[in-house]
């Protein structure tokens, strides 16, 4: 009996041109779909709705329909494409991303988005510079080594054999 695991099918079934514009589609299908929900919100926001109505849309839009775009995205590009897009993102990854763009930009947004940031500056500084610490942790002990080895004069880099 043979034994395949689901990244060894993946890396193949993407040789495949026809898988290929599978995987392709399926992910503009994705970033589109969520693209537009997003777009959607200021929308919603200025339009003449009554204020829970607003709060309900823009909370389906932001949290609901991008899933519906990505079960669609995924019958797309079926379960080889899925499982080789997976392999690709790691879970990991883009939330560590997300945690440091947020800490980045979210001062910047949070002047236009969250009207409570002219009462509570500081909340909104502290709520990313907390943001980068839980990032900077997130990233495990690879990182800390790799950090420290930068202020090490003796230190040399060594590479795992495979």
């Amino acid at each position: 009996m043979t034994n395949v695991s689901s990244s060894a099918a993946a890396s193949t079934a993407v040789t495949d041109p026809g898988q290929k514009r599978r995987l392709i589609m399926g992910v503009a299908v994705w970033v589109g779909g969520a693209g537009l929900c997003l777009a959607m919100i200021p929308m919603v926001n200025a339009s003449g709705l009554a204020d829970a109505l607003k709060a309900t849309i823009n909370g389906i839009l932001l949290l609901g329909a991008p899933k519906l775009f990505l079960l669609a995205a995924i019958g797309i590009m079926g379960k080889p494409g899925f499982a080789y897009l997976k392999s690709l993102i790691a879970a990991r990854f883009r939330l560590l991303v997300a945690l440091i763009v947020l800490s980045s930009v979210g001062d910047y947004l949070a002047a236009d988005l969250i009207p409570m940031r002219q009462q509570h500056p500081h909340l909104i500084a502290m709520t990313g510079d907390l943001l980068i610490l839980l990032s900077l942790f997130l990233l495990g002990g690879d990182f800390w080594d790799k950090l420290r080895a930068l202020f090490v004069r003796e230190a040399t880099v060594v590479f795992p054999s495979e």
